[in-house]
């Protein structure tokens, strides 16, 4: 029985096929190993006094010397001497802990009673925190950014002498909590006691008037991990191997927050803000005078560490913790303070304002302009701001309008500092 050929058309298409496939396979290839070297790409280090440089944090001493590697190089740097390095990562998922005094905990809850909350975080162990050192705790989080601060905000914000429960339908309970378990919340209500299901529950709200003042932002820093948390570390030191050793990357850094101590792999950090530096923020001083015009008949009030809507900086898809928030047209005036001898900030539209808007950033110097922008616009990076303030007395920042009115003009001073002296 003879065996019929393959068509020539077929056996050409066969062909054309499989190098279609190969072409694609290599593209694919080609495609992924830049990928992945975007994602390789050293942080930045932001240095007071120098210029911004890509580099991986590869050594703490106890003496606060961060050692970096810098295009293959060691390069070191006094953490006073930083303003910031690494990026801010977002939480991943819940259950996400609000601390007041604004940092954010990844972990899951075991357990709760009246006075301690008792968590297991992925980065840090199984920690028991007071009650009175949290906003509240978010179960459910919205993978929305705006909503997701919208609820951080609200859990932050929130008054009032009793503990809620806000549900996933929207409904609200309040009363006093009396316990969390593995399944249930237990809130006592003026109808009697509630048993929730935590599966509703979308977040809890503990107790503001029980709520305990935060400590002094001095001395502290920022520290952001790779799981989402950041938290507000009153001291920040590592574990090293001997005396006069620092910790390399794959070791412990130690940490201390609400009193307790800390310990995670140097490796999940992320990102370092020191507060206690050669940096002063203008969002930690008391400005002296604020004037606002309104195009039409709006208001915008000046927001510290937040965007002129009141939600996360935001710029160029980075996230930021310092910086003032302004909108068209505005003034912001502050009384320097003895010591300062540069002011410093990077300006950009938040990225709140959807890609819209164009403003002016302008420094004013004991009344002289030493500073104007071109017309900076949605979606513009970042731009550097560097003026000399020594001796003088009195710095202005204004916001200006543009091309468009008012139309989406929310302005960020990020980072906005003033290079203090050397003590």
């Amino acid at each position: 029985m003879m065996t019929k050929s393959p068509a020539p058309h077929r056996l050409v298409f066969n062909l054309q096929f499989a190098i279609g496939i190969r072409q694609f396979a290599i593209v694919w290839l080609v495609l992924l190993a830049l990928t992945s070297t975007a994602r390789a790409a050293p942080p930045l280090a932001v240095p007071i006094d120098e210029k911004p440089f890509a580099a991986d944090l590869t050594a703490v001493s106890n003496e606060g010397i961060l050692t970096f590697t810098a295009d293959g190089k060691p390069k070191q740097l006094r953490l006073a001497d930083l303003v910031c390095w690494g990026t801010l990562r977002e939480p991943r998922r819940g259950p996400l802990l609000a601390l007041a005094d604004g940092g954010l905990l990844a972990a899951d809850v075991l357990g709760a009673d009246k006075d301690r909350l008792d968590v297991d975080s992925e980065l840090f162990g199984r920690l028991n925190l007071p009650l009175d050192a949290l906003s509240g705790v978010v179960f459910s989080l919205p993978g929305a950014g705006r909503e997701r601060e919208r609820l951080l905000g609200r859990l932050a914000a929130a008054a009032g002498d009793s503990d809620r429960l806000l549900l996933e339908n929207g409904d609200e309970l309040a009363g006093t909590l009396e316990s969390i378990g593995d399944k249930l919340a237990k809130l006592q209500t003026d109808a009697g006691l509630a048993n929730v299901e935590l599966g509703r529950v979308s977040a809890v709200i503990f107790n503001p008037r029980l709520r305990g003042k935060p400590e002094s932002k001095t001395p502290c820093t920022w520290l952001g991990f790779a799981d989402g948390s950041r938290l507000h570390a009153k001291s920040f030191s590592v574990l090293s191997l001997g005396e006069g050793q620092g910790a390399r990357v794959g070791e412990t850094v130690q940490f201390s927050v609400l009193g307790q101590n800390w310990k995670s792999p140097l490796k999940s950090l992320a990102y370092i803000q020191p507060l206690s530096g050669h940096a002063l923020y203008l969002s930690d001083l008391k400005p002296a005078e604020y004037r606002h015009v309104p195009y039409l008949s709006i208001t915008w009030p000046y927001q510290f560490d937040r965007n002129a809507l009141g939600g996360d900086l935001r710029a160029g898809g980075r996230l930021y913790l310092k910086g003032i928030g302004m909108h068209s047209a505005a003034r912001l005036n502050y009384a320097l303070p003895p010591g300062a001898k540069r002011f410093q900030a990077e300006v950009a539209l938040d990225d709140a304002a959807g890609g819209d808007g164009s403003v002016r950033f302008r420094v004013f110097v004991d009344g002289k302009e030493i500073y104007a922008s071109s017309p900076v616009r949605g979606e513009m990076p970042p731009a550097p701001i560097d003026v000399d303030v020594s001796a003088a007395k009195r710095l202005d920042l204004v916001v200006d309008f543009a091309d468009r009115a008012d139309v989406q003009d929310r302005a960020d001073w990020l980072n906005a500092r003033l290079v203090m002296e050397a003590q």
